[in-house]
């Protein structure tokens, strides 16, 4: 872990399409196709067109992954035209690298 890095696990690049939902703060169904740019056993952060408002709790699908389920927006900051969310899996849900051999 480097010096000032205060995740619990660590974070594993990774490229893979995603699709998040959510409900906006008008009560409208978001739905977006992301990018995720890393992940560990609690979480990941992504890429996405849209910001997502932190503390909200966001849907999601990665089938390159097999992975799916809830996460908490932990931030979400604006970079060039994308934002880059922290996601926390919510629901006990975590993510193991899949075993080579």
């Amino acid at each position: 872990m480097e010096k000032g890095d205060l995740r619990r696990h660590p974070r594993a690049e990774i490229a893979a399409p995603i699709q998040l939902s959510w409900t906006d703060h008008n009560g409208q169904e978001r739905l977006v196709s992301g990018r995720i740019l890393d992940i560990s056993e609690n979480g990941m952060r992504v890429e996405s067109p849209e910001p997502v408002v932190p503390r909200a709790y966001v849907n999601f699908r990665a089938e390159r992954l097999n992975l799916q389920g809830s996460a908490s927006v932990r931030s979400c900051k604006k970079q060039g035209t994308k934002y880059l969310a922290g996601l926390e899996f919510s629901g006990g849900l975590k993510w193991k690298p899949k075993q080579k051999g």
